[in-house]
């Protein structure tokens, strides 16, 4: 099996929830766009809208460095709501996990998970963690 999320340039749809502590889940929608610049160089730009009052909008911008042999990534970010973000993916057989964490705190790091379905389909899990918890959480499914 090979991935067709981040390995192949093109847009992803997101439909889904953000889940945080005490609140009914919002709903969310959105895209994720990846392209390559070149051989090892990708970027992936995450644009949603929460469907809470204020219509939310959560915008990352990152770029990354692919190693396709040992099926591992680095990255830099920008998120609008979050700031700086630096981190690493790793690429397995079913799914491809990625671990950031937020430049200028100690705190607060992200966990995301984009779980293969079908080429043209993914279960998506992105977790902020603040401390020992969580602080939000998004499930979501992509679709090409």
């Amino acid at each position: 099996m090979t991935h067709s999320f981040l390995y192949e340039s093109g847009y992803w749809n997101v439909n889904g929830y953000l889940l945080k502590p005490n609140l009914t889940p919002i709903s969310i929608r959105g895209e994720i766009n990846t392209s390559w610049k070149q051989e090892n160089w990708f970027k992936m730009t995450t644009n949603l809208t929460c469907d809470d009052e204020t219509a939310t909008q959560m915008i990352c911008q990152c770029r990354g460095n692919l190693n396709h042999q040992e099926q591992y990534y680095t990255y830099i970010a920008q998120h609008n709501l979050l700031g700086n973000i630096e981190g690493e993916g790793r690429l397995g057989p079913n799914s491809i996990v990625q671990y950031g964490w937020f430049m200028g705190s100690t705190t607060h790091k992200a966990i995301d998970t984009f779980y293969y379905l079908d080429r043209n389909t993914y279960s998506f899990t992105s977790s902020i963690v603040n401390g020992h918890g969580f602080k939000h959480i998004i499930e979501a499914t992509l679709k090409r």
